[in-house]
């Protein structure tokens, strides 16, 4: 008796568990169901069409069309400094000159030579012309004349090398000696740079090459001006790929009037093409970078199906990107121009999440996951053509 007492109770007790669970089963399941679903609050814009051209960015750097740091090929005391730091000089103009006094004793000595070779010559031209020389001698006397002569022009010469002249015309930089230091042959007396024309050199990778062909423009900014945009064009593009980097050597032309680009100043540079392309594009802010891939959200009006109203929903789409300027970048595959794509508020979307449009963008700190949203759902073009 006592037994059979034992199995109902157990029997109720065990019947009563299962019972209370599958009650809660049921009761969870009909709470999900009749649960509102989350409506995700986003700011958006439309996929528009724009004409571009192809840039090629690079970074360079400037040089002068002509630069060199003038120097001495001999040694000697500096005697006359003939310019002042930072001025303009034009080609052939002094700026340095070194002492020369024992070249000019030399050079009247070796033309009392070419003079006193002079009469022997003309005395042995006479005595052979007689018959009371030789021809030997008449050579011989001709032949001293000569290397007497080529004796003056070479103390000349070496006279010439220490008066040092300008070899185009340019602008100084500072000054690198001092009146009465000995100089030694290629030490550094002063810098000029001809800033008319600047150069830019910077390399591009071989697969831009068809881009950036000889006679292409090309813009430039600095950060010595960075409110500045210089325009000029390619000058030259070497012949050959450097084979570790593939990268090739290319050279840009800049005329300089007023000075403002200096050689060694570093630019960023952007190489045009003169046809232009139809591409389209999409704010910088919509499009989320992954090591997956790049993906961004597209709003589509769904219709009503079952027991799910018409809605405005989500689709995640993975795409390809092209090039960005300055906030909106290309988008080569993935979406179509005018299809509407969510710039602010992706955090908390999924492929298939419900959305609404709000009035204006949204910001970091704004609350996305309201239900209802804080616009309304069917006013999507206010926001997506308002930019």
């Amino acid at each position: 008796m006592r037994m059979a007492v034992m199995l109902v109770g157990s029997t109720v007790l065990f019947g009563g568990v299962i019972g209370f669970t599958v009650f809660k089963d049921q009761m969870i399941k009909q709470y999900f169901a009749n649960m509102p679903e989350p409506v995700v609050t986003v700011s958006v814009q439309k996929a528009a069409t724009e004409q571009w051209t192809d840039v090629v960015p690079a970074v360079g750097t400037l040089r002068a069309v002509n630069g060199v740091s003038i120097s001495s090929s001999v040694g000697g005391t500096v005697t006359a400094i003939a310019f002042d730091s930072g001025r303009v000089v034009q080609t052939g103009q002094v700026l340095v000159q070194l002492d020369t006094s024992e070249e000019e004793s030399q050079l009247a000595s070796a033309r009392a030579q070419v003079a006193l070779s002079q009469l022997a010559a003309d005395r042995a031209q006479r005595l052979a012309r007689s018959s009371a020389g030789t021809r030997a001698d008449r050579d011989d006397s001709v032949a001293q004349l000569d290397i007497s002569k080529s004796k003056v022009m070479e103390i000349e010469a070496m006279i010439a090398k220490k008066t040092i002249l300008a070899p185009f015309n340019g602008t100084l930089g500072l000054r690198a000696v001092d009146l009465g230091e000995y100089v030694q042959p290629g030490q550094a007396l002063v810098d000029l740079q001809d800033l008319s024309v600047i150069l830019a050199d910077f390399t591009v990778s071989q697969k831009e090459l068809s881009q950036v062909s000889v006679g292409a423009t090309l813009s430039m900014t600095t950060d010595a001006w960075p409110d500045r945009t210089f325009t000029g064009k390619v000058s030259a593009v070497a012949p050959k790929v450097d084979a570790t980097t593939g990268m090739i050597k290319v050279e840009g032309h800049f005329e300089n009037a007023d000075g403002a680009l200096r050689p060694g100043m570093f630019a960023r540079l952007a190489a045009r093409r003169s046809e232009s392309r139809s591409v389209t594009v999409v704010p910088a802010e919509a499009v989320s970078y992954s090591l997956h891939g790049d993906t961004l959200f597209v709003v589509k009006d769904v219709p009503a199906e079952g027991d799910k109203k018409a809605a405005k929903r989500v689709e995640r789409r993975v795409v390809t990107i092209g090039q960005r300027r300055g906030n909106i970048v290309s988008v080569t595959k993935g979406v179509e121009a005018g299809e509407t794509v969510v710039t602010t508020g992706q955090l908390k979307l999924q492929d298939g999440t419900k959305v609404t449009i709000a009035d204006g963008v949204l910001s970091p700190g704004s609350k996305t996951d309201a239900a209802g949203g804080s616009g309304a759902e069917n006013t999507p073009d206010k926001t997506a053509e308002a930019k």
